[in-house]
C-alpha cells in the first residue's frame, strides 16, 4: 500500500492482488499530509511511507506497509488476502482479506486493531466493506470490535491533457462505541513512468462531536504527493 491509496484502503489491496504471476514488489511515497479515511494521521504534516508486497499467480498476496504518524512512533500495517476475477461478469473483480494496524509507542496506549475486508471492482467503479473484529481499546471508543467502514470510488471518464486521470471517492465510518462520520473527496493523478506517479487530492470530513468521537474538521484538506513502485 502507498500513501495515495491509503485513503481508500481497498484500492491498494486490490492492486496488490492483481499481479498475474508470483512477484515481490516494493513501494515508497512522500506526501504533504497523510489522510486515512478523511482524517489526518500526521497533524497535517508531511508523511514518508513504504511497503513490501508478495503476490502469487493464484491470487494470494501478503504485504506490509509503514508510515510516520503524529500519535505513535510509526504505523505498521500487516495484511494478506486473496483476489481475482469472478465468472459472473466480464471484468468483475473481488478481494477478501485481513489487515492489522500496529502503532508502536502509541500515545493512547491501546491503538492496535484488526479488520476483515471484502471488495468488488467493475470497470471504473470499486467499493467494499471493512469490519473491525479486534481492537485493543476494548469497548471504550473508536477502532474497537464491531466498527464498520463502507467505501467506494469512481474513476471519472473525463479526458484530461498530458495523461492526467481523476477520481472521486467517499466513505462512512460506523463506530460501535463513538460518533460515526462520513468523508468524501476527489483526486487527480499522473503516471510519470520511471519517475513514479504524482497525485493531488481534496478531502472533506463531517464535523461530528461528542465523547469518544474521532476528531474531524469541517474544512477542506488538500495534499500533494509522489510514489514509486519497484
Amino acid at each position: 500500500m502507498n500513501i495515495f491509496t491509503k485513503t481508500i484502503v481497498a484500492t491498494a489491496l486490490l492492486g496488490a492482488s492483481a499481479v498475474a504471476q508470483a512477484e515481490l514488489s516494493a513501494n515508497i511515497a512522500a506526501a504533504s499530509n497523510y489522510l486515512f479515511r478523511g482524517i489526518t494521521q500526521t497533524g497535517d504534516s508531511a508523511a514518508v511511507s513504504g511497503g513490501l508486497d508478495y503476490s502469487h499467480e493464484s491470487g494470494l498476496y501478503v504485504g506490509t506497509w509503514a508510515s510516520n504518524v503524529n500519535f505513535a512512533n510509526v504505523e505498521l500495517d500487516l495484511y494478506g488476502g486473496f483476489g481475482g476475477d469472478l465468472d459472473v461478469g466480464d471484468g468483475l473483480g473481488y478481494d477478501v482479506g485481513t489487515i492489522l494496524y500496529h502503532y508502536p509507542g502509541c500515545n493512547f496506549h491501546d491503538c492496535d486493531y484488526a479488520e476483515a475486508y471484502g471488495n468488488l471492482n467493475y470497470g471504473i467503479v470499486s467499493g467494499g466493506i471493512n469490519y473491525t473484529y479486534w481492537g485493543e481499546i476494548n469497548g471504550s471508543g473508536p477502532f474497537d470490535s464491531g466498527d464498520v467502514y463502507y467505501h467506494g470510488s469512481v474513476d471519472l471518464p473525463i479526458p484530461l491533457p498530458n495523461g492526467f486521470t481523476t477520481s472521486v471517492f467517499g466513505g462512512y465510518y460506523d463506530f460501535s462505541d463513538a460518533k460515526s462520520y462520513a468523508h468524501w473527496g476527489a483526486s487527480v493523478s499522473k503516471d510519470a513512468g520511471d519517475f513514479g506517479s504524482f497525485s493531488m487530492s481534496y478531502e472533506q470530513a463531517t464535523d461530528d462531536s461528542g465523547s469518544n468521537a474521532v476528531s474531524t474538521e469541517d474544512s477542506a484538506n488538500y495534499w500533494v504527493g509522489w510514489s514509486k513502485s519497484f
